[in-house]
């Protein structure tokens, strides 16, 4: 059986309409962050790029400190449109998130997970929810994983060794004053940048057609 041949590359209109529709998306979680940290916040532009599944652990690698150990979250979603959201953040704006979220001036090893899993469901949530919504399709979250590892141990092979092509959406989370600083990464694979981009056409043709 032949295998069927995916067009995963994206005009410039399709990339110009998922940026605008992911600065919505990323507008939403800033809001809901800083309600939760009752502080202000920002989110970089996103990022869009394209890449082979092989290039995703250098591509990660190149954006944080390789010399840092990192709390990460993964959360897989599924539907029209699927892929997992990762949030990556360093072992001293964990802590700098579990002073404040908490307010002690030495957070514990489980107030710290506790307070990086609240704000990675409410980042992962907000984003793709968001995200979804402005594509006019629902999704269904799975249950997050959480890991405490080095830079190098992030990515995986197994995670991408089914995959040809991997969308990488990426930002940065940054509460300048309290000093907490973490990466998102929404990615994609295959069948589902094909989906998004239709999905992506159809949203177009509602607004401009």
């Amino acid at each position: 059986m032949n295998k069927k041949i995916l067009n995963l590359k994206f005009t410039e209109d399709q990339i110009d309409a998922l940026r605008e529709f992911m600065n919505v998306s990323i507008g939403a979680a800033t809001a809901s962050l800083a309600n939760l940290l009752d502080a202000f916040g920002t989110m970089h532009i996103p990022e869009i790029e394209i890449c082979n599944s092989s290039e995703l652990a250098g591509k990660i690698e190149s954006t944080i400190d390789l010399k840092s150990m990192y709390y990460t979250t993964k959360q897989l979603f599924t539907g029209k449109f699927g892929g997992e959201c990762m949030f990556v953040i360093s072992e001293d704006s964990a802590k700098n998130l579990g002073r404040h979220l908490y307010n002690v001036t030495i957070p514990s090893g489980d107030e710290i997970k506790d307070a990086v899993m609240e704000l990675s469901n409410i980042l992962t949530s907000t984003i793709v929810s968001r995200l979804t919504q402005e594509l006019n399709v629902q999704v269904q979250f799975f249950v997050p994983s959480s890991q405490f590892i080095d830079a190098n141990s992030i990515i995986h092979d197994e995670d991408v060794v089914e995959y040809s092509k991997i969308i990488i959406i990426s930002t940065i989370l940054d509460f300048q004053d309290q000093q907490i600083k973490g990466n998102i990464y929404i990615l994609t694979k295959d069948e589902a940048i094909e989906s998004l981009k239709i999905l992506i056409d159809k949203k177009i043709e509602e607004i401009y057609g």
